[in-house]
């Protein structure tokens, strides 16, 4: 990663040297700049008596060069800036936040203190070369494999989760990626994520083709202690679409502790004539528990440890969304999460105003129930206002 950053370094600045030299080629028509800055409010509110506020500044940087028509380099830096009374209670947020699990360290923090913390990360630092029939690309770069909206088993590289709603570019990982173009609607792709050895590292194969109007993938993978093996399936059933996506992990050595695990998701969704958006969802894994465990940090689990092999903590789980335009400057949407077992319920409900052109407004909502002994608890809520303005 360390030589991919060099080389990005070099190719901007010789670029750049030479755009001086030749008077006719202006820089501004080779090199994009764009981004966004937003400023958040949320409110955490476990009861009438506990309502922890905090901010966050978040500003998105991301910069393109275009070298010729094969070869650019694309770079973009996520920076934010926490402050207010949640910071102030969580001292270890700087150390949270500054934990770059790339092969380079490229997280920052330029200030951390009880009232602010400051941090920055290189989430995107690659270079592409693309041919007619093939790309590669080399560096920090996001690898989406999966095919549905709510959980991708077939992600083997970038596995998120939706609720983390702020973060809709994902993280990045270190990688080579090659995709060859068969067809239109046909490819062969191989991605590596190299790590100190084997056991620490994916090694992937992709293959992608369309049958009958119909979308079709099947992966093999050396993923970390597992070999993998998974497909994917996206059509449609009259006016629904419907997609299937699901990965087998096996252990390459069968100890105690080892077992086999699988991870399959399949949805439904429709799109109504006056663009009403419905989707449905749900989520097996067979490694996960189907039992209450009564935990009070069971919602960070809806963040924390993600990856294709846990998507989520229960065995099934359950996620549905209604979202759709009031008005061409108002969208309104609803989402649910059911984990089943653990008996926990997320209720997200949001509304975006589009107040101009590039400056738009959001208010979010996170609910969260849980059920022992069959009663139904509430767990908290979050509030979040959010002003975005993209440049």
């Amino acid at each position: 990663m360390r030589f991919i950053l060099i080389i990005l370094f070099l190719s901007f600045n010789n670029y750049y040297l030479k755009a001086q030299k030749n008077k006719t080629e202006r820089l501004e028509d080779k090199i994009t700049f764009s981004g966004y800055i937003r400023y958040m409010n949320s409110s955490s509110v476990i009861s009438s008596d506990s309502i922890i506020a905090d901010n966050l500044i978040h500003n998105r940087l991301r910069f393109n060069a275009d070298f010729n028509y094969k070869l650019s380099a694309i770079v973009e830096i996520r920076n934010r800036v926490f402050f207010g009374q949640g910071t102030n209670l969580n001292p270890q947020l700087g150390k949270i936040l500054d934990n770059d699990i790339g092969n380079l360290d490229l997280s920052l923090i330029a200030h951390d203190s009880r009232t602010l913390v400051v941090h920055s990360i290189f989430d995107r630092a690659y270079l592409k070369y693309s041919s007619e029939k093939w790309e590669l690309r080399i560096g920090r770069q996001r690898i989406n494999w999966g095919v549905n909206l709510a959980w991708n088993p077939n992600d083997l590289f970038n596995a998120y989760s939706l609720i983390d709603f702020d973060y809709q570019e994902r993280s990045g990982v270190d990688a080579l990626r090659f995709q060859y173009y068969i067809g239109k609607m046909s490819s062969l792709e191989f991605a590596i994520q190299p790590g100190e050895n084997i056991d620490k590292s994916i090694f992937a194969a992709l293959w992608k083709f369309n049958l009958n109007e119909n979308d079709f993938q099947f992966l093999f993978a050396n993923y970390y202690l597992d070999y993998a093996v998974g497909l994917g399936w996206a059509g449609n059933i009259y006016n629904a679409g419907i997609k299937f996506e699901s990965t087998y992990f096996t252990p390459k050595i069968n100890t105690i502790n080892s077992s086999n695990v699988l991870s399959t998701s399949i949805s439904f969704e429709y799109s109504t004539k006056k663009g009403i958006y419905f989707n449905s969802s749900v989520l097996y894994n067979s490694d996960g528990s189907d039992q209450n465990t009564s935990s009070d940090n069971l919602f960070g689990s809806f963040l924390n440890g993600i990856s294709a092999k846990s998507l989520m903590p229960s065995k099934i789980t359950y996620f549905s969304q209604i979202s759709g335009n009031f008005t061409p400057a108002i969208t309104s949407s609803f989402s649910t999460f059911y984990m089943k077992g653990e008996e926990m319920l997320l209720i997200m409900p949001s509304i975006t105003y589009e107040i101009k052109a590039n400056l738009d407004s959001m208010l979010l909502g996170q609910l969260i129930y849980n059920n022992i002994n069959k009663k139904i608890n509430p767990m908290g809520v979050g509030i979040f206002a959010r002003l975005a303005y993209n440049f």
